[in-house]
Formats: structure tokens, C-alpha cells, sequence
């Protein structure tokens, strides 16, 4: 009977030892979307200008006002269908987004061409100690540039600008 009892009073300690500080979700299964950044460079006809040459991606070096600025190149995905949603992330820019609230993208395009690019992001705090900023305001030449995501899917910024 104390063997029994004893038992039951480690059971009933190990089950009050669990946290509720993660909204009982299990850290280590826990795998949230993260904040994306891509931008598309097009001409006055809206034309992307990786795709047709114009720009050559691999002359693209980016600088910012954070430490460990970066980009990513996305070329044309192989699998997609010809009109899927993924097909309007083709020849763009996937920036890396800084741990700030306010942030600034110097795009060398080539040795002469650069472009300026100023960003606000928001802070957001997850379960599981996870933190991240999601981009919420693009400004370029003075001029606010707006997602083509909706607000639906506010963790994809997507932005058009046009040289």
C-alpha cells in the first residue's frame, strides 16, 4: 500500500511540474513560419529585369546599417506550374531581415548602379522563447512600396520596385 502511495504522489508531482509559460505547446515539436523578405526589380513596364537580362544576379552584393546584411538569389523554380502562386517569387531577392525595428538595404546592383531601401518591421514574440521582426513598411525614392501579399499572409513581404 506505501509502495502505492508513493507512486501515486510522484505521479501527481510530475504532472504539477508542467509549464503553462508555452500555452501548453511542446517546445520540441514546436516549428513556427518565419518572416520573409523578397523583392522583384523590374522597368517601367513592369518588367522583371533579372529575368530578362537586364540584371545579372550574380554582380548583386547588398550592404545594410545592421550587422550581417544579406540576400539570396531565387531563380525560377523547376517545379512549379506556369501560373502557381510560388511563380511570383521567380528572379527576385530574398533579403535577410535585421533584428530591428527600423533597418536600411544598400543593393549594389552592379559597380555604378545602386539602390537605397529603407525598412520599419514589427516585433512579434512567440511561444518557446522564439522572437522574431516581421516587415510591415518598404520606402524607396520617398514613396511607400507596398506588399503584393495580403494581409492574410503577413509574415511574406513582397515588394515590386521599379528602376
Amino acid at each position: 500500500m506505501k509502495k502505492l502511495l508513493t507512486l501515486l504522489f510522484i505521479g501527481i508531482l510530475l504532472l504539477s511540474c508542467s509549464s503553462d509559460d508555452d500555452n501548453g505547446i511542446d517546445c520540441s515539436l514546436f516549428d513556427p513560419a518565419f518572416p520573409e523578405l523578397y523583392i522583384r526589380l523590374v522597368d517601367e513596364n513592369g518588367a522583371n529585369l533579372i529575368e530578362n537580362g537586364t540584371i545579372d544576379p550574380e554582380n548583386i552584393t547588398v550592404e545594410g546599417d545592421f550587422s550581417n546584411p544579406g540576400f539570396r538569389y531565387i531563380p525560377p523554380s523547376e517545379f512549379g506550374e506556369p501560373n502557381a502562386e510560388i511563380r511570383k517569387y521567380d528572379n527576385t531577392l530574398f533579403l535577410f531581415i535585421a533584428n530591428e525595428s527600423n533597418f536600411e538595404y544598400t543593393i549594389n546592383l552592379d559597380d555604378t548602379t545602386s539602390i537605397i531601401l529603407n525598412f520599419e518591421a514589427r516585433f512579434a514574440e512567440l511561444p518557446c522563447g522564439v522572437s522574431y521582426y516581421i516587415t510591415t513598411k518598404l520606402t524607396y525614392n520617398n514613396q511607400n512600396i507596398e506588399s503584393e501579399n495580403t494581409e492574410n499572409d503577413e509574415l511574406t513581404f513582397l515588394a515590386e520596385i521599379e528602376l
